[in-house]
């Protein structure tokens, strides 16, 4: 069998079908575009990850010839309904099947089975060298009240740390020096299990490996960010300074009612501690507007916020109703063209923040990573921003698609820089 794996949705999804593709060739299949055979791994986080998903099963099954195989957060967030609702499907593999794919791939049918799936590996990296993912865990215990992700994912399982590192060590052999280190919340690492295992001490355990190589820490629940995390990050310059920190609102009456775990004095303390710590760090967070009976001055109030705590980047959300989630039964929901409005405000506020934090880096060397070459100018990005969901770099100069290398800023943009080599 030759298959085609489309991979939608985040990144430890990605990660998820990487294993997958691994798991297939391992057992004697072939991956290439001109399959017989199409896996789809599913994205159901919202309701729109799911249209996209479902668009994107009908629209591979128009080639009649093609076997469909959906696998994915689709799979087990509507596993009841998923049957009867696509015929066109040939079989529905859930998480806990990914182990045994390479040998039901061929049969038809429902596989799922209760339970958190956390391997990884071995598995087939999708991302060109020299940028890669590694997730330490799977689920999550915070229960935000807006959130599908614990009914979909399960409760939080983190990886043994010395399967972390030698996941980690394989990267490295491989050519991968950009490693972004994911789960839906990587401060929560090893707290489930009352592990000694903590976040900091497998962060010290990776850099006790030798070479060069940059790692990223991706989605940071507030709760969890300590000053001994902190001080770790700034102890290695092969961590990248850059802090994702999802805030999702300012105004403790929200943070309450979203069920976040902290006020907005905690958020104040800590960012005030980051930037003491880290004062050159780049900090990216996720914001929610129109939350159920969020009020004209709370919005205002969450603008200020984010004028005296600026972040660098910012990705906005306008609030979707979730069946399952304990905020779909609350009363007071915001109107759609409220939310639209705010939406736009927020944006446009960050859009002048984000350009005058891009400034300071105005004839600064930076690190980049060269994407693509095939065109001038090249592009990339800096290391400061992550991939697919920060800003661009424009590269002038010699330079070829996977390269590291230093490069001045010559210009800052809204989102974007201009280096040079």
């Amino acid at each position: 069998m030759t298959f085609k794996m489309i991979s939608l949705g985040c990144p430890k999804n990605l990660v998820e079908s990487e294993y997958i593709c691994e798991q297939l060739c391992a057992a004697g299949h072939e991956q290439g575009d001109g399959g017989d055979t199409v896996i789809i791994n599913t994205c159901a986080f919202i309701a729109e990850a799911a249209r996209e998903s479902i668009e994107t099963i009908l629209e591979a099954a128009k080639d009649g010839r093609k076997k469909i195989i959906v696998t994915g957060c689709l799979v087990e967030r509507y596993r009841n309904d998923l049957a009867g609702l696509l015929p066109e499907v040939h079989s529905f593999i859930g998480r806990n099947y990914y182990a045994d794919i390479g040998t039901i791939i061929e049969a038809p049918g429902f596989y799922h089975r209760e339970g958190v799936f956390s391997d990884t590996f071995p598995r087939r990296v999708l991302t060109p060298v020299p940028s890669s993912y590694l997730k330490i865990q799977e689920g999550c215990n915070n229960r935000c009240h807006y959130c599908t992700i614990p009914s979909i994912r399960g409760s939080l399982t983190s990886r043994p740390a010395r399967d972390v590192v030698r996941e980690f060590r394989w990267l490295l052999d491989n050519g991968y020096r950009e490693i972004n280190i994911i789960g839906q919340d990587i401060t929560s690492y090893g707290t489930e299990n009352e592990r000694k295992e903590t976040l900091a001490g497998l962060i010290r355990s990776l850099l006790n490996e030798t070479g060069e190589f940059y790692l990223r820490l991706l989605y940071m629940h507030p709760k969890g960010i300590t000053r001994e995390l902190i001080d770790v990050m700034r102890s290695d310059a092969r961590i990248i300074p850059y802090l994702d920190v999802p805030i999702q609102h300012s105004e403790d009456r929200i943070l309450s009612l979203m069920g976040r775990g902290h006020t907005k004095a905690y958020l104040v303390e800590t960012l005030e501690m980051m930037r003491d710590r880290l004062p050159g760090a780049v900090l990216r967070t996720s914001i929610i507007v129109g939350f159920p009976t969020e009020t004209d001055e709370e919005f205002n109030g969450l603008l200020a916020f984010l004028a005296q705590y600026p972040f660098d980047m910012l990705g906005a959300f306008r609030y979707a109703r979730e069946e399952g989630t304990p905020a779909y039964r609350l009363k007071g929901q915001v109107a759609k063209k409220i939310k639209n409005d705010r939406y736009v405000r927020l944006m446009e506020a960050q859009k002048e923040i984000s350009r005058a934090r891009l400034a300071r880096l105005k004839d600064m060397e930076v690190k980049i990573i060269v994407e693509n070459d095939a065109e001038d100018p090249k592009t990339g990005r800096m290391l400061l921003q992550a991939p697919d969901i920060d800003g661009v770099a424009f590269i002038k100069g010699q330079c070829r698609a996977g390269d590291i290398c230093d490069a001045k800023v010559l210009k800052t943009l809204d989102y974007d820089v201009v280096v040079e080599v």
